[in-house]
């Protein structure tokens, strides 16, 4: 049994590591609120939907609003301002399913920036100095061992038949990753330079034909790759373009997790090497340069007329009491 994550990215990785909570959330930017129509159109069962939700209820990401229906008094679920800036994590793991994952442009929708009016794929910014930022530009300070971090829930094969079918709610390039404990930590130490098989297992504390499993899953996804070191008989293993390309991905979660979970400790600082600054991360529209903002973008089919009321991204709404 995995024990339930201490650190600040751990927990964080408790909570979105799960296909079932990126759907849930998915939707709630679309502006699903109820109960019944998080049903319809997952097709999830009551166990799993009310356990999600009541996990996403807790960490502050969404609350509970009573409302009245025709018989009697009933509650909704929305987003709170933590739950709201998720919404550039969301948006990231769709920018890399999008652009990295074959087959996935003609699958999925499309990103439309209203400033620019044109379609986009978000590339990734420093908030510090606005530059444009990769892995590549990024260092790293350490203050714990990547093994640490850990996810309790995965999202099953089993699951998979009632979406399976809607490609645009499926992510299992992202959950390959993100939805396994060992793929997670595999990634991150494979960011921070970790590589050789040895150093691996001591470092993540991992049994040898798990370790040598992950990997072996890694290389075929893409995102790692095998590098026989010079002069030497050792393997090391190191991010593909693919991988570095998921860097967005976790520097917006770390940032979310740092911002959200104050009360865990910091086990990670990615800074950015052109200003010095701890990283803080921000997308930015590919075509016009422009930083993205939640309620300057929505999504929309590639044929579909480009309104805002396409968008999975609701507008900024008066905060609600409850709201954490």
């Amino acid at each position: 049994m995995v024990r339930p994550a201490a650190d600040r990215i751990g927990r964080a990785l408790d909570l979105l590591g799960d296909q079932w909570v990126l759907l849930i959330l998915q939707q709630a930017f679309a502006g699903v609120r109820r109960y019944n129509d998080w049903k319809h159109a997952l097709g999830i069962s009551d166990a799993v939907l009310a356990a999600r939700l009541r996990s996403l209820v807790d960490v502050g990401v969404l609350s509970r609003q009573p409302y009245r229906d025709e018989r009697r008094m009933r509650e909704e679920y929305r987003l709170t301002g933590t739950g709201l800036a998720l919404w550039e994590v969301l948006t990231a793991i769709w920018a890399w399913e999008y652009r990295w994952v074959p087959g996935r442009t003609d699958e999925l929708p499309v990103l439309f920036h209203d400033r620019c009016e044109r379609p986009c794929v978000p590339v990734l910014a420093c908030r510090a100095c606005d530059a444009l930022v990769t892995a590549r530009d990024t260092s790293t300070e350490r203050h714990g061992r990547v093994g640490e971090v850990a996810t309790r829930r995965r999202f099953r094969r089993s699951d998979w038949g009632a979406i399976a079918d809607h490609p645009e709610l499926f992510f299992p390039e992202t959950m390959a990753i993100l939805g396994d404990r060992w793929s997670t930590a595999l990634t991150a130490a494979a960011f921070l330079g970790v590589g050789r098989f040895s150093e691996l297992e001591r470092e993540l504390g991992i049994q040898p034909s798990v370790l040598s499993q992950r990997l072996s899953a890694l290389v075929d996804q893409g995102v790692l790759e095998r590098r026989q070191e010079a002069g030497r008989r050792a393997v090391h293993y190191g991010l593909t373009e693919k991988g570095l390309a998921f860097f967005p991905v976790f520097a917006l979660m770390i940032a979310w997790a740092d911002r959200t979970f104050t009360d865990a400790p910091c086990s990670l600082t990615i800074r950015h090497r052109a200003c010095g600054e701890r990283l803080r991360p921000a997308l930015r529209c590919d075509v016009c340069g422009l930083r993205l903002e939640r309620r300057h973008v929505h999504f929309a089919r590639r044929d579909a007329p480009r309104s805002p009321a396409a968008s999975p991204l609701p507008p900024d709404r008066r905060p609600s009491p409850t709201a954490r």
